[in-house]
């Protein structure tokens, strides 16, 4: 993204910088494939391959929980690769531990999860009708990817079951989620070639790692291509990469261009103990640079580091957040809004808008206690704000589909249709609890 600046006459509309272009998937092919062969993947892969030989001498129990451990630690390193993957860091040797998000490790359960309720659901439309049965079992596979992206994008099993949320993100890709369908179905079907070819000329004793580092291999193949997939529509999906698209010289180096020298100088003077001159030279460049997004991350990661009680990190964080809400990058938004929490547990946004726009992202990641805790006291907080009637609905819908408090949910309805009966969210809360209404 570049993050030149520019002096504008007063009143100039300033256009968005436009970012560098990410070459689409089909064009790195050869990356996908040689990714199981950078260092950390091959000497990892390499250990889980030799650890095979474990089954062949486990007693016949405990075989199936050396298997299952096996399969968790490759479908856990290949969510990582597609996560990372998906955020713009396409390298290994960019990992870094500050990187790793928690909620990772329990990616796999809940893939399995998914993939349960699908056989559920093939299994009982497949006893009404084969037809059906098999045009929904074709349906479940070419869902897969796009339920792989939300999965790995918002780290929740009931976003992942969502229909419209798996339509959502095919629309997001847009045709060429169609080509990854094939690319990934070439993928699955070349694992078994691969070892039929080799099987016959290969050595016995040599056959457990070889068909495991198959195995291995084309699961981190799948998944660096999925992730850059993701990357390459990294806007669309609402997803803030790690590590922008940056330009690269001919022999494939990153270029250091001004954003990275502005943050390396910030770093130094940090580093160096001057907190006070790192942070007087960010905010000039947060100044001068209102509409880059690079001086003003820095300027906000800096401030994290300042006097609490400067008023520097909350004033920032209001144009902060709302400048990134209204580039649609609610994710980044909620990051920033956490951080900020954690060291200014009173703040909260100055608007309505803000709060509740804050709100309907993390309830979008399916975070039911973050949406909670950003809407309480909202109607006594932002009083006669036409936002109000919005966070009473999303409020009923956190309490009936995220918390399971269908009870608390009614109460909170009652008040919307005593305030606002005409609205267009006591509506669409009375939908929402449309099973309760009708029993009560």
């Amino acid at each position: 993204m570049s993050t030149s600046t520019q002096r504008h006459a007063p009143g100039q509309t300033v256009a968005a910088p436009e970012a560098p272009a990410i070459e689409p998937f089909w064009h790195k092919l050869n990356s996908f494939f040689l990714f199981p062969f950078q260092t950390e993947p091959l000497l990892y892969a390499l250990l889980l391959s030799v650890c095979s030989y474990a089954l062949l001498v486990a007693p016949p129990l405990i075989d199936r929980f050396i298997l299952l451990g096996f399969v968790l630690a490759v479908a856990r390193y290949a969510f990582k690769v597609a996560a990372l993957a998906s955020r713009g860091v396409l390298h290994s040797r960019d990992y870094t531990a500050s990187m790793n998000d928690p909620d990772w490790v329990s990616l796999p359960w809940k893939f399995v999860g998914v993939l349960v309720v699908h056989s559920m659901i093939v299994h009982f439309i497949g006893q009404r009708s084969e037809i059906m049965g098999l045009l929904v079992n074709l349906l479940s596979s070419l869902v897969l990817p796009a339920t792989l992206m939300v999965l790995i994008r918002s780290c929740s099993l009931r976003a992942a079951l969502n229909p419209l949320e798996l339509i959502a993100a095919i629309g997001d890709v847009g045709k060429s989620y169609w080509l990854l369908c094939l690319f990934l179905f070439l993928l699955q079907a070349g694992f078994p070639q691969a070892i039929g070819l080799l099987a016959p000329i290969a050595p016995l004793w040599l056959l457990p790692p070889l068909l495991a580092f198959g195995m291995i291999y084309f699961s981190w193949v799948m998944a660096a291509l999925l992730g850059y997939v993701m990357y390459q529509h990294h806007g669309a999906l609402d997803i803030t990469p790690l590590k922008d698209p940056a330009s690269t010289t001919a022999a494939g180096h990153p270029v250091r261009n001004e954003a990275q020298s502005r943050d390396a100088d910030v770093a130094a003077l940090v580093q160096q103990g001057n907190l006070r001159e790192a942070i007087a030279q960010a905010r000039e460049w947060a100044r001068t640079g209102p509409d880059s997004l690079s001086d003003q991350r820095r300027y906000h990661r800096v401030l994290l580091l300042d006097d609490v009680h400067s008023g520097r990190l909350s004033d920032h964080g209001q144009r902060f957040l709302a400048q990134l809400l209204s580039l649609q990058r609610g994710p980044e938004a909620l990051e920033v809004y956490g951080a900020i929490a954690t060291k200014l547990p009173d703040f909260a946004p100055e608007s309505a808008a803000l709060t509740l726009a804050l709100a309907q992202q993390a309830w979008k990641g399916g975070n039911a206690a973050h949406t909670t805790a950003l809407l309480k006291g909202f109607d006594r907080r932002y009083t006669g704000t036409p936002e109000v009637p919005q966070a009473y609905e999303l409020i009923v819908r956190v309490l009936k589909q995220g918390l399971s408090r269908p009870d608390q949910a009614l109460r909170v309805y009652q008040t919307l249709q005593q305030r606002y009966p005409d609205h267009a969210a006591t509506q669409e809360a009375a939908w929402v609890l449309r099973q309760e209404l009708a029993t009560g």
